[in-house]
């Protein structure tokens, strides 16, 4: 198949053409250099241009477009909400109406869109974005479907090692455990975070079925930021002695967080057949990748394996 990928040069953008690339013709859109140790074919431009989306589209052809790009700084967004629904939300709207009627269209979006007063919420859940960086992510959303219902739209957290242009949390949190450098993890705050490898093998098996709409695809536990990093500490066999206990109702944010963004991803795991992995390991993963070249993560394993 034909693949279009946007934010190709990104956290989740490489690895999906680093797995996608492998059996699929793979073209990516963005306007920062290929970190990949393989060759792949990459078109510089702006997605918010109307007429390099309709050109690269038209040159393209695509069967499938992923759509990664987005503005994901929380307090950036808050701080430019025209920026952060120029990017999330008319971004993906402009793609999507370009993109040929006959294409699957894969818009990856967050757990940020629920108010957070739930744990484990499914796909069933009205949401209630705090942010205004979930608000322009669930607008995409809305835009997406109003354009095709051949679509997929994947509420996801996902951690991974990145290019180096910038540092993922999780490369800053196995860092500062590495140098003993003090760190404050929140106790009340929960995700279900999931390993990039992970969830882009799991993505590639749900795009290659029958299945469309919306699925939450994380990992396979409900975890504190806290319990996050006392277990990366112990993966890694470091100390936990630099982790101490924090609220993120005193960190200062800009944005109004929500404190719970688990997500329940049992519709995923029945249409997979398979269920999601658990932190540890995720993480043994995420630490045994540190060094290895990013065509390699994809090729050792398949991701998604019931965890005994």
């Amino acid at each position: 198949m034909r693949i279009l990928v946007t934010g190709a040069s990104g956290l989740l953008g490489a690895h999906v053409m680093a797995a996608l690339g492998l059996r699929h013709t793979v073209v990516g859109i963005d306007r920062h250099p290929w970190w990949g140790d393989s060759p792949v074919q990459l078109v510089s431009g702006d997605l918010c241009s109307p007429s390099f989306v309709e050109s690269v589209m038209s040159d393209a052809d695509p069967d499938i477009v992923v759509h990664c790009a987005a503005m994901v700084n929380v307090d950036a967004c808050e701080r430019d909400p025209a920026a952060a629904f120029e990017c999330n939300a008319i971004m993906p709207r402009r793609i999507v109406r370009a993109t040929p009627p006959e294409a699957l269209f894969v818009y990856i979006t967050t757990d940020g869109i629920f108010s957070g007063d739930t744990p484990l919420v499914t796909e069933e859940e009205p949401p209630a974005p705090r942010t205004v960086y979930g608000r322009s992510k669930l607008r995409g959303e809305v835009e997406v479907q109003r354009a095709t219902t051949n679509h997929l739209i994947i509420r996801t957290n996902f951690y991974g090692w990145s290019s180096g242009r910038k540092t993922t949390s999780a490369e800053w949190l196995y860092q500062a455990l590495l140098s003993g450098t003090p760190i404050t993890a929140f106790e009340d705050f929960f995700f279900t975070p999931t390993y990039v490898v992970d969830f882009v093998q799991q993505l590639e098996r749900l795009i290659e079925s029958t299945h469309r709409g919306v699925f939450h695809m994380c990992g396979g536990e409900r975890v504190s930021k806290h319990d996050f990093a006392q277990r990366m500490a112990a993966s890694a066999s470091l100390s936990p002695g630099p982790i101490s206990r924090g609220s993120i109702d005193a960190a200062g944010l800009l944005a109004p967080r929500p404190k719970d963004m688990s997500l329940s991803c049992a519709r995923a795991e029945r249409a997979l057949g398979l269920a999601m992995p658990g932190l540890d390991r995720g993480l043994g993963r995420f630490l045994a990748d540190r060094l290895v070249p990013l065509s390699q993560r994809l090729s050792r394993g398949i991701g998604g394996a019931v965890d005994e």
